[in-house]
C-alpha cells in the first residue's frame, strides 16, 4: 500500500478545486513521495559507457564504450554530500547506468541515506526483463526515468542507433507500471520528432500512463554538434507543436505534476513559464551534479558557464533571473528568435500541482 497516496490526493484536490478522485488516483497510484514537495536533486553520473549510440548526445564521439567511470566510494560521498544539502531525489544517471555491476550497492546506500525519490535514470533497454526491474527496486529504485524520443520505432530506433530499442524500453515502461512503480521519460528534442510531439505526450501519458517529463531542446556539443546539420530545428519552430502536445494534460484533468521542459526560455515561452525547468541563475539553490569525472560541482553555475544572452536580453523583465541561451546554439542559430519580455508573466495557460506565479 502506498503511504502517500491520501495525502496526495488531498493536496491535489486542495490545490486544484474540481479534480477528479477517481482519476487522481489512478494517476498518483505509484508515487512514493509528496507531490507537494519543490523539486531537490542530488544527480549523480556513475558512468560513461553507453550501449545506444543516441545521434544527438552531448558526450563526445567515440566514448560510448569507454570514457571515465568514478569508484563506488565517491559515488557514495556525493549522494551522502547531496542528503546534507536538502536533496530527497536522487538520480542516477550515465552514461548507462544499468552497465554498472554495482547499481544495486548505489541504490541500497541512496535508500538508507533516507532519499525518498531514487530514480534510475536509463535507456530502457534491461528494463524489459520483469525480473531485472523487481532486482532493481528491491535495490532501492523507486522511480525508472526510460529515455523514449518518439511514439514508434521507426524515429525512436534511428535517433538512438540501435534496432528494437523503442519495443524494449515501452515493455520497460510498463513493467515498472506493473510493479507498481513510478516512470517517468526524458525526450531530446530536435529535427527528426519535433512536428510528432503532441502524437509522442499522447502516447506516452494515455498509452503507457507516465507522469514525470523532461522534454529537452537539444544541447547543441559532443555528438550532437558533429549531426546538428542533420538533427537542429531552430527552438521557436518545435513551440506551436510542444504547445499541441501539452494540453494533453489540460484534456486529462490532472496538472502536469512537474516542470516538464527544459532548455527552453521564458521569453519563447511566456504563458508556460511555470512548466521551465533549469532557467534561473541563482546558484544559491543549484542542484549538485556529480560528472563521471568526479569533483561534485553545483548545477545552476555548470549551466549559467554553458549560457550566453543577446544583446537585447538587457531590457527583458526577467533579464537579472535568467541564465540565458545555450552559447553554442546562439553561435550556430543566433538570437534573433529570442526577444525580450516587456514584464513579467503572471498568468499561465495550463496549470501545475506545485507551482505559484514567478
Amino acid at each position: 500500500m502506498n503511504p502517500f497516496l491520501e495525502k496526495n490526493i488531498r493536496y491535489a484536490m486542495g490545490r486544484t478545486p474540481g479534480l477528479k478522485r477517481a482519476a487522481l488516483a489512478a494517476r498518483l497510484a505509484n508515487i512514493r513521495w509528496p507531490v507537494s514537495l519543490k523539486a531537490k536533486v542530488c544527480e549523480v553520473t556513475v558512468n560513461s559507457a553507453c550501449n545506444n549510440k543516441c545521434l544527438f548526445c552531448y558526450a563526445e564521439p567515440g566514448s560510448f564504450a569507454a570514457g571515465p567511470e568514478p569508484k563506488l566510494q565517491d559515488i557514495l560521498k556525493a549522494l551522502y554530500l547531496g542528503r546534507n544539502q536538502g536533496c530527497w531525489i536522487a538520480a542516477i544517471i550515465g552514461g548507462e547506468p544499468t552497465l554498472r555491476p554495482d547499481i544495486d550497492k548505489i541504490a541500497s546506500f541512496a535508500r538508507k541515506a533516507g532519499y525518498t525519490c531514487i530514480k534510475l535514470c536509463t535507456n530502457g533497454a534491461r528494463l524489459a526483463d520483469p525480473a531485472y526491474v523487481k532486482r532493481m527496486a528491491a535495490a532501492g529504485f523507486n522511480m525508472f526515468d526510460v529515455s523514449l524520443h518518439a511514439h514508434n520505432a521507426a524515429i525512436h530506433d534511428k535517433l538512438v542507433g540501435v534496432p528494437g530499442a523503442f519495443d524494449k524500453a515501452v515493455l520497460g515502461i510498463k513493467n515498472a507500471g506493473k510493479l507498481g512503480y513510478e516512470a517517468g521519460t526524458n525526450q531530446v528534442i530536435n529535427a527528426l520528432n519535433y512536428r510528432n510531439f503532441p502524437e509522442f505526450l499522447d502516447f506516452a501519458y494515455n498509452a503507457l500512463g507516465i507522469n514525470y517529463y523532461n522534454i529537452i531542446y537539444s544541447h547543441y556539443r559532443g555528438v550532437m554538434a558533429s549531426n546538428q546539420k542533420a538533427l537542429r530545428v531552430n527552438i521557436s519552430k518545435t513551440l506551436p507543436h510542444i504547445k499541441k502536445g501539452l494540453r494533453v494534460f489540460e484534456r486529462s484533468g490532472v496538472p502536469a505534476l512537474n516542470r516538464v521542459l527544459v532548455n527552453f526560455n521564458p521569453c519563447l515561452l511566456p504563458g508556460y513559464t511555470n512548466l521551465l525547468a533549469d532557467w534561473e541563475s541563482d546558484t544559491a539553490g543549484g542542484d549538485p551534479l556529480m560528472p563521471a569525472e568526479g569533483a561534485t560541482m553545483n548545477m545552476a553555475e555548470m549551466k549559467n558557464d554553458q549560457s550566453a544572452k543577446t544583446r537585447g536580453c538587457a531590457r527583458c523583465a526577467l533579464n537579472a533571473r535568467c541564465r540565458g541561451i545555450d552559447a553554442e546554439y546562439l553561435e550556430i542559430a543566433g538570437g534573433s528568435e529570442f526577444k525580450p519580455l516587456a514584464k513579467v508573466p503572471r498568468t499561465f495557460a495550463l496549470k501545475t500541482l506545485f507551482d505559484n506565479p514567478i
